[in-house]
């Protein structure tokens, strides 16, 4: 049986494998977003990241792919915090606002808690993320 951060690990390596994430390194993007969710909650910046353009395009579009990757990990069956159909990050905001406190705490906590593998293995040199 594996741990939590065993399966935090291995899904934000397996996230940096198969996403591309804009910044610094392939990186910035992904090392933004746990202060942007300390100073404004999980659901202002999931709000952000769903921001739409009049042409119905995301305004913030790797923030968006950010969180997808972090609705992912909530779905997965031995995290499971989130049981939602969806695969947007539109879909994790719907979810966020319909759930008590109590539990958008704990969706907050993983997804930060997450985030500190998936920021660690999208830094990359010569294009491969870290292992």
């Amino acid at each position: 049986m594996k741990n939590l951060d065993q399966i935090r690990a291995e899904n934000a390596l397996k996230a940096a494998k198969t996403g591309s994430f804009s910044g610094a390194e392939g990186g910035g993007i992904v090392k933004k977003i746990p202060t942007m969710i300390r100073e404004n909650g999980l659901i202002g910046a999931l709000a952000f990241a769903c921001e739409k353009k009049k042409d119905n395009t995301y305004k913030n579009g790797d923030y968006h792919k950010v969180f997808e990757q972090i609705l992912e990990h909530l779905k997965d069956s031995r995290v499971d915090l989130v049981n939602s159909p969806g695969r947007r990050a539109d879909d994790l905001l719907a979810h966020a606002v319909q759930i008590s406190s109590a539990q958008l705490r704990a969706v907050t906590d993983e997804a930060m808690a997450y985030l500190a593998f998936l920021r660690r293995f999208v830094s990359t040199e010569n294009g491969e993320p870290h292992e």
